[in-house]
């Protein structure tokens, strides 16, 4: 089939954005126990908003036209902060198609040391053994003492690091909220003492500085050290407050920072079937950015191995009745090459052909009795705030050897349970390797972890 002359070098890179975000998720999840959450979600995420202008640029009818398309469409990727840009300059770069020369100037860093505001109602700032002002400020306009935790999460980032997650509702002490209450969430990275229990008292938070690191505590549930955190506060009545208002007087909000724009040329010509290849694209690339033990990131991954040229190919075939055919085609092959697992979760947004729907849903992964490694705990409690919610839940998740294959490289595994639940862990549940114990609404990992609450519905 005659092919239109060369890519655009923009247009070759933005394939190579996708093929290397394709690769690199692939080797992420090679292996549970150096699987890495973040930058499979940060991975993912590039192409919520991007698959679409790919398939654009490389469909449009000109050269020129896809040379502009992908140029226009690679610098507002680029510009959703620092790092998002580095990634696209060192990813191109390795792909022989540097494009930093065409991408805006990075935006400047955060000051260290000091609280940030991002919009009106969120406040941002490192609690260190250099800053225990922190907690004052903090203390100055809501009451600690009544705070309460609503969820937390705790999961492994790679073989090594370990990252923690919590968030308290606070009261106000400043008159005029009109909620009365703020969301603090607190995020911090490798703790070195970790203790959880979910059935004690979980009120009142107490921070305090020395100087090997920080200690938290909320009520009797949670208990920790670590090096620094990171305090988050959310308050819709942020500008009303005594600190909001000094603040917001001594660190003015930096101007919005113009972003690259988002354009599109204008379609000539019947895109019907790329459209539909985007869909199952798109679908896919959701499903991977939310990955845990229930998302196929392996039959993703394998399905998809080499899109962005095979897009490219696709779409530079001139004659229209053969370029739609070709993108039936890939469609067809990415189905072909993931298998059940790959269509499941795209089939149930986008029209696929009926013979490659599978006759039933694969079966949620199951928990074995086997040696394991726990990779993630989430639990959310009750909402004070809503006595009415009863939408609170643990969630156990492990890395452990495929049940029919020992040897093999390890996978995700998760066991849900939900209304009422309790929860109790500690470090060691992330640093020793034992074998988790089911039995109907109770769930152990050795003396590490003990999790209670109704089983989820079959």
């Amino acid at each position: 089939m005659p092919l239109r002359p060369r890519h655009p070098r923009t247009l070759l890179a933005f394939a190579a954005l996708l093929d290397a975000s394709i690769d690199r998720i692939a080797e992420l999840a090679a292996d549970a126990r150096e699987f890495d959450r973040d930058e499979v979600y940060r991975l993912a995420d590039v192409w919520d908003n991007n698959t679409y202008a790919l398939f654009r640029a490389a469909t449009a009818r000109f050269r020129w036209m896809r040379e502009l398309q992908a140029r226009w469409a690679l610098r507002w990727l680029a510009d959703l902060g620092n790092q998002r840009r580095a990634w696209v300059v060192e990813r191109t770069a390795a792909a022989g198609v540097p494009v930093e020369r065409l991408l805006l100037p990075p935006g400047p860093e955060p000051v260290p040391d000091r609280w940030h505001r991002f919009g009106s109602d969120v406040l941002s700032a490192d609690l260190t053994p250099r800053t225990p002002e922190r907690v004052d400020e903090l203390a100055a306009d809501y009451d600690l003492a009544s705070a309460v935790l609503r969820s937390l999460r705790v999961q492994r980032r790679g073989s090594e690091r370990l990252d923690c997650w919590f968030d308290a509702e606070v009261p106000c002490r400043y008159a005029g909220g009109e909620d009365g209450y703020a969301n603090l969430w607190i995020s911090l990275e490798d703790p070195v003492e970790l203790d959880v229990d979910t059935t004690a008292d979980a009120t009142g938070l107490t921070l305090r500085t020395d100087p090997d690191g920080v200690t938290l505590r909320i009520g009797s549930a949670v208990a920790l050290r670590c090096r620094s955190l990171e305090l988050t506060v959310d308050d819709f009545n942020l500008r009303a407050s005594p600190c909001g208002s000094r603040l917001a007087a001594a660190h003015p909000e930096a101007p919005e920072r113009r972003r690259a724009p988002e354009r599109e040329l204008p379609v000539f010509r019947s895109a019907f079937h790329a459209h539909r290849a985007g869909q199952v694209l798109h679908r896919a690339m959701l499903t991977a950015r939310w990955a845990d033990a229930r998302a196929p990131l392996t039959a993703i991954t394998t399905a998809l191995s080499g899109a962005g040229q095979q897009i490219l190919a696709a779409g530079a075939i001139r004659r229209r009745s053969a370029r739609n055919a070709a993108f039936r085609a890939l469609v067809a092959d990415w189905c072909r090459r993931g298998g059940p697992d790959f269509v499941a979760p795209v089939a149930a947004r986008v029209d696929l052909p009926a013979e490659f729907l599978p006759a039933a849903d694969p079966p949620p992964p199951a928990v074995h009795a086997l040696p394991s490694r726990l990779h993630r705990v989430r639990c959310r409690l009750s909402n004070r705030h809503d006595p009415e919610s009863r939408h609170t839940y643990v969630e156990c998740e492990f890395a452990q050897p495929p049940a029919d294959a020992p040897e093999a490289p390890w996978v995700l595994r998760a066991h849900d349970l939900h209304s009422p639940v309790s929860l109790r862990f500690g470090l060691d549940a992330f640093h020793r390797t034992a074998v988790p114990a089911l039995t109907p609404g109770r769930l152990t990992l050795g003396p590490h972890l003990t999790a209670t609450g109704t089983p989820e519905p079959c």
